[in-house]
């Protein structure tokens, strides 16, 4: 039974090919089994998705293995998706959250010209769903993985860091240009060892010298595609330049760091701190915007980091109410 998982027959558009199996489960006298509902390689007819519809069958299911076809499809039938009424809007943040967390993964798998094109087209479907659902900030918040991977990593900065960015009264356009660049933030550690990545114990200083070559990397990898990706240079550059001038690569500070890049060096931080890594456990989100204070906040805009101690103050992400006004001065 653990083979399959449950989708929203609701995220399923009529006339169009799936891509994966779809499944009932049907109880029988002996228990309970999954049946073939429609083949992933014939076109999901109306008359069938009206059937669910008829039977107020809102579950089907598909193959574990199969998820990352789903996920394309999602990604694929977003914009029409997003203005079914009848998808709740936390199952529609599930759908946003791991449509692009797999395609985050496919980038990483392969950071050529189609999955970063891929990327920044979704980047934008992200925004528009933050402008339009109201319930957006919790749930995205709420929703965040705990566990650290370099593809969740981008999905939960890109999705905090979006919000925030509204919060600060980012425009549309600029909000698209700041999704699309988080998204692809880390895409120069595709050319880093995987296990200087993974290193559970303390790095050498030539390790860490490998890693600090990661933004020049991504940026090196944006203009192969001869696409012009100008606009997430910036945040692929500065992720790691702190407001003190101590970052790299450059060394830039205070206002030589665009906005964008000083708001993703916090959340950068933020999310680091508050997921497992292979070399320590996630801290409670006080916790680390405590450790942040005390003990980093020269590295932020230390205003901008109040900004964001009052954004996630309304919110309770991963389960814990924090007392954001002790953390402000």
């Amino acid at each position: 039974m653990s083979d399959y998982l449950p989708i929203n027959s609701n995220s399923l558009r009529a006339d169009t090919k799936i891509g994966c199996d779809l499944h009932l489960l049907v109880k029988t006298s002996t228990g309970s089994r999954y049946v073939l509902y429609c083949g992933g390689d014939t076109i999901f007819e109306d008359d069938k998705r009206e059937i669910l519809v008829k039977k107020n069958i809102n579950r089907l299911f598909i193959q574990k293995e199969e998820q990352g076809e789903y996920f394309k499809y999602l990604e694929s039938n977003f914009q029409n998706i997003m203005s079914d009424p009848r998808i709740p809007p936390y199952e529609l943040t599930q759908i946003v959250y791991n449509a692009t967390a797999n395609l985050v993964k496919d980038l990483f798998k392969d950071p050529r010209v189609a999955n970063i094109k891929r990327t920044k087209e979704f980047a934008h479907n992200i925004v528009d769903y933050i402008l339009q659902e109201s319930k957006a900030a919790h749930s995205l918040l709420k929703i965040a993985t705990h566990e650290y991977y370099t593809y969740t990593h981008s999905v939960n900065v890109a999705a905090v860091g979006t919000l925030f960015a509204k919060n600060l009264g980012f425009e549309e356009n600029d909000l698209k240009q700041l999704c699309s660049g988080v998204l692809l933030h880390d895409i120069g550690k595709t050319k880093i060892s995987t296990d200087i990545l993974n290193k559970k114990g303390k790095l050498t200083e030539e390790e860490f010298q490998e890693i600090k070559e990661h933004p020049e990397k991504g940026v090196a990898i944006l203009k192969e595609t001869g696409n012009g990706f100008r606009d997430e240079y910036v945040v692929t550059l500065q992720h790691h330049e702190n407001y003190d001038g101590t970052g790299y690569p450059y060394g830039l500070q205070r206002e030589e760091i665009h906005s964008s890049g000083r708001i993703v060096r916090i959340i950068d931080v933020y999310d680091a701190l508050t997921t497992n890594r292979s070399y320590s456990k996630a801290m409670r989100p006080f916790a680390a915007l405590l450790e942040m204070k005390e003990n980093m906040i020269n590295y932020f805009d230390k205003e901008m980091f109040n900004k964001f101690i009052c954004f996630l103050g309304p919110y309770d992400p991963r389960g814990e109410q924090r007392e954001s006004d002790k953390l402000q001065n």
